[in-house]
């Protein structure tokens, strides 16, 4: 069977280029395909071919990757301070203390309170054995995490095959009662009417003509048949792997729009009971495609 992805998952690798290169993804549901790539200044450039390789392992989620240089081998004496953004704070703590009215001075502990004032000066420039050394990280790290996205997808596919399980064994159970369900109505009606007004006050031929007419309205045997089309079309997009989600989404909207013509439909109390607990399956499985990819 193909595969199921989950469209959440997390992974974490690392590769031994220079001190240490990490590449941690991060993906959530989404409607839609949504990439963001958080790059060190010195290989910013890369971000466009990064967004392209998850592009090509990721169809559906809110994938988040984030590049890092290990520095804890690194000196202190590559820690920088930016005179730039040290006057660019300073001017605006002494607008601050105007608008304010205060007195006090500017000292060093308020400067410090804003973190970028330093900063650690990478001493990596990108070339190409950093670029492939990069990507090849991101793919193999891709792969980890869709490895752990099929792990939950395979583990939504059981937990939804139960609950279609669940939902055709109620339908099962509606479809003989079904068959009674028109006679119920055409019976109700009849003897409703000729309580009203007499027997012999009415032609009987036009009477059940015009019964069976209002009966067939409250025949649900179409519904029966559309809602089990769609079991097996459902079980059919579950099968051939993602990227399915929405499809599946749009096979359970059609599902409760047949449940909800058999419940407006139904006259006995026992299609109405079953037809709330088709419903309840609907939902359930509607709740877990959720996050299918």
């Amino acid at each position: 069977m193909a595969k199921i992805y989950s469209m959440t998952g997390f992974a974490l690798l690392s590769h031994p280029y220079g001190n240490g290169i990490s590449c941690e993804i991060r993906s959530l549901n989404s409607r839609f395909l949504e990439t963001n790539v958080k790059l060190p200044l010195t290989v910013k450039d890369l971000e466009d071919s990064i967004k392209d390789v998850i592009q090509k392992n990721v169809n559906r989620g809110r994938v988040t990757c984030s590049i890092s240089f290990n520095s804890s081998s690194q000196s202190l004496s590559n820690l920088k301070i930016d005179p730039n953004v040290v006057d660019l704070y300073k001017n605006l703590l002494n607008q601050i203390r105007n608008v304010a009215k205060i007195e006090d001075k500017i000292k060093l502990e308020h400067l410090l309170a804003f973190k970028d004032i330093i900063a650690f000066e990478e001493e990596v420039s990108i070339d190409e054995n950093l670029e492939k050394s990069i990507l090849g990280l991101v793919q193999n790290t891709l792969a980890k995490l869709n490895e752990m996205r099929n792990i939950e997808g395979d583990n939504l596919v059981k937990d939804l095959n139960n609950r279609l399980a669940s939902l055709q064994k109620n339908i099962k159970a509606i479809e003989p009662l079904s068959k009674g369900n028109s006679k119920s109505e055409f019976d109700k009606l009849y003897k409703r009417l000729l309580s009203l007004i007499g027997e012999k006050k009415v032609d009987k031929n036009r009477l059940e003509m015009e019964l069976a007419i209002i009966s067939d309205r409250v025949d649900i045997s179409e519904e029966l048949i559309r809602l089990r089309s769609h079991i097996d079309l459902f079980k059919q997009n579950l099968k051939s792997g993602s990227p399915v989600g929405k499809k599946l989404n749009f096979l359970l909207q059609e599902m409760h729009r047949e449940a909800n013509t058999i419940s407006s439909k139904s006259t006995l109390l026992e299609i109405s009971h079953y037809t709330v607990a088709v419903k309840e399956d609907i939902e359930r499985i509607r709740e877990q495609i959720q996050n299918i990819e």
